[in-house]
Order: structure tokens, then sequence, then C-alpha cells
């Protein structure tokens, strides 16, 4: 990372089981195997790569070994934060590394020039949304306090309603409190990054804009009448590529295991008027 720049490889929701097992037809492992090896090729440069939770799907110490095992080939820092699937205290374990705050939450912040990243861990055990409780409200206004520049905030749980009711109804629990947190600071809040809906949504929200990527593994239909349906998605997994320039930002998004076949621009059938 320069004074003021950085590039993140950034994907979400990896949903890591044992090896050799499937689930909802798909190899979790073989689809972070098959990232992984994307982005070494085509993105060596990059100065780190984010996660934004649901680092595995039961929580179970095989799949943090897993993960923890294949993220080691990359040169670059990797910033981890838990979502509903997560276990701290395995994330802990097997990443010692990671910094934690009062009560164990995987909560910090990384310097870029005068922006900051700032991480937030949005589990609250035992249930499927989210939820900042006051001490990691606490830690984040003691951060924003204390610094200057630009913030880029990630967390797992999105702090709005989207329009999707099947994940709507397992959004962040304390939004408002989250809201009342921020609020004295949004101006200085340059892009919400989370994860969860396993869904490509990008908007602004209360003059924040913010983005969200597809997960490596099954994604959400695309209901927005239905709260349950019955079946996942078959919408090829998606990495991103963040680029920040001081308080801007630019979020490329690469679906790199579609099956469509590459057209050739040369040979193709093409309209001419």
């Amino acid at each position: 990372m320069t004074a003021s720049s950085a590039k993140l490889i950034w994907f979400t929701d990896p949903q890591l089981i044992p090896a050799g097992r499937i689930n909802y037809d798909i190899d979790p492992l073989a689809r972070l195997d098959a990232c992984l090896d994307r982005i070494e090729q085509e993105h060596p440069d990059a100065d780190g790569c984010v996660i934004t939770g649901d680092l595995t799907h039961w929580g179970e110490e095989s799949a943090y070994q897993l993960l923890a095992e294949r993220l080691s080939s990359l040169d670059y820092p990797v910033y981890l934060i838990p979502g509903n699937h997560d276990d701290r205290g395995l994330l802990a374990q097997y990443f010692p590394d990671l910094p934690v705050i009062a009560g164990d939450y995987v909560q910090f912040s990384v310097p870029v020039g005068d922006a900051h990243l700032i991480f937030l861990d949005t589990l609250d055990d035992g249930k499927r949304g989210g939820r900042l409780c006051q001490a990691r409200l606490n830690w984040l206004q003691q951060q924003m306090e204390l610094t200057s520049g630009p913030l880029f905030l990630f967390m797992h749980h999105p702090p709005l309603a989207v329009g999707i009711p099947n994940m709507d109804k397992d959004a962040l629990a304390n939004a408002d409190e989250f809201v009342a947190c921020i609020e004295p600071y949004k101006e200085r809040i340059a892009h919400l990054f989370f994860g969860h809906l396993h869904r490509h949504v990008n908007g602004c929200w209360n003059g924040i804009s913010f983005s969200c990527l597809p997960s490596l593994v099954h994604q959400t239909p695309m209901e927005m009448e239905n709260d349950k349906p019955g079946y996942v998605s078959p919408e090829p997994p998606v990495y991103g590529v963040i680029q920040l320039q001081g308080k801007n930002v630019l979020v490329h998004s690469h679906a790199f295991m579609h099956d469509a076949p590459r057209i050739n621009s040369r040979t193709c059938q093409r309209y001419q008027p």
C-alpha cells in the first residue's frame, strides 16, 4: 500500500466444510481453490485480501484448518471477519494474528495513508442475523474519534433492508444503534462493504455508498416477494477488486467460473447497420 492508495482482493461467504464434502451440490473447497488460483495469477500486485464473513458453513475446526492452509499461499495480508456461520474461538485459534477487542470480538483498523479500513464483527452467537453490541459500538466510535481522513467499513451483515425478504429478516438487528454511532462521522465514511446476502447489491444508504458481492458458493434467488424460496441459485461465484485512492473507491467484480464460452470478437456474427 502506498501513502494514499491500495488494491484489495475481496470475496465473501466461502462457507467451507471438510475436504471432499458437498453442500448444495457444490464443493466449497474447490470453489475457494479456483478463486485463489485466479487471484494469484491475475492480481499478484494486490496489497491485501478481505473476506467478509461466513468463512465456514458449520464452524468446524477442519474447515478453519483448510482455510488457514489455503490462505497461507497468498503473498499479502489477509483480513478476516466472522459471519453468522462462524466460531470466534476457532477463528482465533487458526488465525492467531487477528486483532481482537474486549470480549474477543474480531474488530480492527488498518491504515492506508490518511484513510482507515475498519473491520467489524457482527456475529450474534447462535443467530442468523447480526448485532453490534455496545462494546463493539464503543470501539467503533473510538476509532472514528481518534482518526482523521476517509473511513472504509467492512462487516458481514448489512445494516439495511435490500428488498429480498428471505435475507432482510436476518440483517443487522440493531441497525438503528449503528446508525446513531456513525452519524457524526458519516461524511468521512467513503464506502461500506458487506456480505451475507449471496447476491450482488450496490447502492447508497443514508448517504453512504455500499457494495455486496455474491458468495463463493450458492447464491440467493432473486425473489422479491417470496420470503422462503425452496431453492438456491446456481449463479457463478464472484471475487472483487477494490481500488482505493484517497477517499475514492472503485469496486470491480469478476464472475470467474461462469461456464459460457468466450465469444471471438473477430470471427463472431456481428450486426453492422
